[in-house]
């Protein structure tokens, strides 16, 4: 019995006669979308329940999952300080020192060389 590709020629390997079922566009997309769809409607169906029975019977399977749902990427499209003034940001950086200051008369290391780095301390 050969090993192997069948057929090793990259120009021919996934020619339009011959794409290959993964190397199609879209067919993760399409997948995922599918997946999700899929476990949506089961979750409106079953909801709760289900997840209290393989939280309950296989912890492992229900925190892997967990993770798996979580965002791996979170994206900030918009910085907070962009729609404030001058005098705004002004006194949100006297403010900011003046908490820096608090905790460096109550001898809090970490506020002293933060101080020094902001040469508000010689």
């Amino acid at each position: 019995m050969p090993k192997g590709n069948p057929n090793p020629s990259p120009a021919t390997r996934f020619s339009a006669d011959n794409p290959g079922r993964a190397k199609q566009k879209g067919a993760r997309d399409r997948l995922s979308a599918a997946f999700l769809t899929d476990f949506a409607d089961d979750y409106e169906s079953n909801g709760k329940a289900v997840i209290e029975t393989v939280r309950g019977q296989d912890p492992v399977a229900y925190m892997r999952l967990a993770a798996a749902l979580l965002p791996t990427k979170v994206e900030i499209s918009e910085n907070p300080l962009d729609g404030l003034s001058d005098e705004q940001l002004d006194a949100y950086l006297e403010e900011a020192h003046g908490r820096i200051m608090e905790r460096v008369a109550k001898g809090d290391p970490e506020a002293i060389e933060q101080a020094r780095k902001l040469e508000l301390l010689p």
